[in-house]
């Protein structure tokens, strides 16, 4: 007796006992295992506890240049509508969408729920970056504030650089990096 679908079979053919032990395994391969691990959240539901969470700060505008589009709190809001990040019109990588890695924005979240930081986020994909930078590929993240004090030497910012390889962070920058003596950059692996 032909099958209508994977998961119904004729009434004939479940009548029988071959059938109905079919019948029972096939309905069982569909269902969840009870001891299944719950599902990670995606890319939008984190960009919305992100921008839900108080400590955690997104810049609203960029440094020298203006172009709303693509700053930090932006990207964060494009992303939670299921939208790809937009980069800026002067970087390396202009005017593109960049879905945002769910690793860094986990990073991101927990810098502030798991180890208390307060921090500003002062670019995403937005800005710019060396030609190959991980902020092009949604993958990195750079913070100029830690517990309201502004990223350069006095600033606590190596036990945060810590957290960040902590979280999976793989290239952590920060004063005393060429390029990094006003923010921590903190970028996860392609």
């Amino acid at each position: 007796m032909p099958v209508t679908s994977p998961f119904r079979v004729s009434t004939a053919l479940a009548r029988t006992a071959a059938g109905t032990a079919l019948v029972v395994l096939m309905s069982t391969v569909a269902t969840p295992s009870a001891t299944a691990a719950p599902a990670a959240p995606g890319r939008a539901a984190l960009a919305r506890q992100i921008l839900a969470t108080k400590g955690i700060a997104p810049a609203t505008a960029h440094g020298g240049h203006r172009h709303p589009a693509s700053t930090a709190r932006q990207n964060l809001v494009d992303t939670a509508h299921g939208k790809g990040a937009f980069t800026s019109y002067w970087g390396d990588r202009p005017n593109r969408r960049v879905a945002l890695d769910t690793r860094m924005l986990n990073g991101m979240l927990k810098l502030r729920t798991r180890y208390g930081y307060r921090i500003a986020v002062s670019e995403i994909v937005g800005g710019d970056h060396s030609s190959r930078s991980r902020h092009y590929a949604g993958l990195a993240f750079d913070i100029n504030y830690i517990n309201g004090r502004h990223v350069g030497s006095g600033t606590p910012h190596r036990n945060l650089m810590a957290a960040c390889r902590k979280l999976g962070a793989t290239e952590v920058l920060g004063p005393g990096s060429a390029g990094h003596a006003t923010h921590v950059h903190c970028g996860w692996p392609r």
